[in-house]
């Protein structure tokens, strides 16, 4: 059966044609045999296929993990009997693990034991109520009403606090009531307004990319199909054959999500969506599919209520200054002073804080008084993206929790040439003189007054952020090519205040060595003037670079994936931010090429939690770039915006090698980085 589920594929249309009448002639059979499998399961005892019911209308994965139960609890008795003491023991764990305590007391229905269950989380919602645990009692009462639907204890379910919390986007709760609103044959029209809202909270929560997997499967029809949904509730004991036709035809698309992320609870209060987009516009098109399925370092999320609470009393903390630098002042004919190498390396190292550090705005940053007064008015936490030239498309964040606007400022930075294609969608008027997108406060910026280059017009919010919104003590930089779908309070607690760092940044799927990084950049023609990659990585390899060994610990590696960026605002953030502006305005945007050589030279060291690829992977969703801009922006209006380098440049002979024998300035980095030195 498991290599029947494995090599189980529907690829062309008359595969699913085929499936369509496997799956017919297994439901008939399911149903005709229905009556007889019942006795059956009686005559072997009780075993719960009430709680498989409820796993297969929530989706693919947790049936699959209720299957697993069901087949555990049928060859081990013992699993029944440890099940009442685990429920015991994880409820009085510090940060209960809910969706073990969900699979617990699902074996608990298995073995008939619904009423233990229920006093033993009857006493454990009473104690989180009386030491003040909202959310933990909270998740308890769900665990309670699931438990009563089992029983079916359906009017006492229908009085539980829980269900009438409307302002959490959980979608347990609409699914719950329908359950008992079709048990207890209410209105059908109040079951079908709770299966709509139901159907809308799943699919908010379910990523891009997963939702179309899930498609193709029978129980995403069961799952979104009311007829379907009416008939397996009002079965509540359907057919064991039913659940395993269902399961076979969407193992082959069910997506076993990484460990990469533990969730005190998996139903965090997140909010419903706040902005529709028209259908032209294309928001998420083209995601880029992740397949990554294990994870050597998991990232733990606290408690929502316990996390905003820290995170607010951080930034009350009058004592901590997020401007812990003096900036030089002046007036330059580029924004950060175009200073040459030998100019910029004394600032390398920093422990006199009378000394002004370059750090961009030797030009005025052209936008509006009003913007300017929004951004400095910013004082908690601060999510800045951009979009120059049209690149991308503005996308919303998901996941975000009912306080979390409250305490987090969103801001996106835009250039003429993207306004005209929001224009062109009518997203935005463009005589207006504040602009807002859903979540995000959208700054225009005057960038002909900047650089040619709009990629490095990109990178002044991205690593000048702590100047442009002076008075936050938290900041998170994210690539507009991709959208945040986990609070962006709980990854700065979780990745940035309980590492105690600096900067949380993603190891790059695949390189380690810088000289990795700029050989793919010269290759894949991401910068076109290879020659003056070729002096960037010289001048580095002369003043110190060195490739990544052991040695460097705990700095994992030395390139990062720079499209998400989280930072704690301080001296040494601060610091290496400017630093490494400075390399980019000397060379170009490409700021992976700078990272290791800027934070292996800087002093005072900075702390880097460098997390892992497949922990991204997870908290964003990334699709591909605008191809062309929209809204008709010409070749003529966009060219006079772009890299004069249009045609590759190529490096002058010597990169390498020079009558057979190597004489780079690299030659020590190259040979220590092949194993040759």
């Amino acid at each position: 059966m498991v290599n029947f589920a494995k090599n189980f594929r529907v690829r062309t249309m008359y595969g699913a044609m085929a499936t369509t009448v496997f799956a017919s002639v297994y439901l008939a059979g399911a149903y005709i045999f229905r009556a007889c499998a019942m006795r059956k399961e009686e005559a072997q005892g009780h075993i719960l296929t009430r709680s498989m019911s409820i796993a297969v209308l929530h989706g693919g994965q947790l049936a699959l993990q209720r299957l697993l139960e069901y087949h555990e609890v049928r060859a081990d008795k013992s699993a029944v009997e440890a099940a009442e003491c685990e429920l015991r023991t994880f409820l009085v764990e510090q940060y209960p693990d809910y969706k073990k305590l969900q699979s617990v007391v699902a074996k608990l229905e298995m073995s008939g034991k619904e009423s233990k269950a229920i006093e033993i989380l009857a006493k454990a919602i009473a104690k989180a109520h009386n030491e003040g645990k909202k959310h933990e009692a909270y998740e308890n009462e769900m665990l309670l009403v699931e438990m009563l639907i089992y029983k079916g204890d359906f009017e006492e379910a229908l009085r539980s606090e829980c269900l009438r919390h409307v302002e959490i986007s959980d979608a347990r709760r609409p699914l719950y009531k329908a359950i008992i609103y079709i048990m207890l044959k209410r209105d059908k029209d109040q079951i079908r307004e709770c299966w709509k809202e139901f159907n809308v909270l799943k699919e908010f929560q379910c990523l891009p990319s997963n939702k179309e997997s899930l498609e193709e499967s029978h129980i995403y029809n069961l799952s979104t199909n009311y007829d379907e949904f009416e008939k397996v509730v009002n079965l509540v004991c359907f057919s064991l054959l039913y659940l395993f036709t269902s399961l076979f035809l969407a193992l082959y698309t069910s997506l076993s999500q990484t460990k990469c992320l533990f969730r005190t609870s998996p139903f965090d209060p997140i909010q419903a969506p706040l902005f529709s987009y028209p259908s032209t516009y294309g928001e998420h098109k083209y995601a880029i599919p992740t397949h990554r399925t294990s994870c050597s370092s998991p990232v733990y999320f606290s408690d929502y209520w316990m996390v905003l609470k820290e995170i607010q009393n951080l930034c009350k903390n009058s004592s901590w200054s997020p401007s812990a630098l003096r900036y030089l002042q002046g007036k330059a004919e580029t924004f950060a002073g175009n200073l040459s190498t030998q100019e910029r390396f004394p600032y390398f190292v920093h422990y006199n804080e009378s000394t002004e550090i370059p750090c961009g705005f030797l030009k005025k940053f052209p936008i509006s008084d009003s913007d300017r007064r929004a951004m400095e008015n910013c004082e908690r936490v601060v999510v800045v993206s951009a979009i120059f030239n049209d690149h991308d498309k503005i996308r919303q964040p998901r996941g975000l929790g009912s306080k979390t606007l409250d305490n987090i400022c969103f801001f996106l930075f835009i250039d003429d040439v993207t306004l005209k294609g929001l224009d062109y969608h009518r997203l935005i008027p463009r005589k207006s003189k504040n602009f807002k997108i859903g979540v995000w406060r959208v700054v225009k910026v005057l960038s002909k007054e900047l650089y040619e280059n709009p990629a490095m017009n990109g990178v002044i919010p991205k690593y000048l952020v702590h100047r442009l919104f002076p008075n936050s003590k938290f900041s998170i930089w994210i690539d507009a090519k991709l959208q945040l779908v986990v609070d962006p309070l709980l990854l700065i607690h979780s990745l940035l205040v309980s590492e105690n760092a600096d900067m949380a940044i993603s190891k790059h799927p695949y390189y380690v060595h810088t000289m990795e990084e700029a050989m793919a950049t010269a290759r894949w023609q991401k910068w076109r003037d290879v020659d003056g990659l070729k002096r960037q990585m010289e001048a580095y390899c002369e003043n110190g670079l060195l490739p990544w060994t052991p040695s460097k610990l705990p700095y994992p590696s030395d390139v990062p994936d720079n499209a998400l960026i989280l930072r704690k605002h301080g001296l040494r953030s601060n610091l290496f931010s400017c630093l490494l502006f400075n390399e980019l305005e000397a060379f170009n945007p490409r700021d992976q090429l700078a990272f290791a050589y800027v934070r292996d030279l800087m002093s005072p060291r900075l702390k880097l939690n460098m997390f892992e690829v497949e922990v991204f992977e997870q908290i964003v969703v990334e699709y591909r770039h605008n191809i062309k801009p929209e809204g008709g922006a010409t070749e003529s209006l966009v060219g006079s915006k772009a890299p004069k380098t249009r045609n590759t440049k190529r490096a002058s002979p010597d990169l390498l090698y020079v009558n057979g024998s190597c004489c780079s300035k690299c030659q020590k980095y190259l040979l220590e980085m092949w194993g040759e030195s």
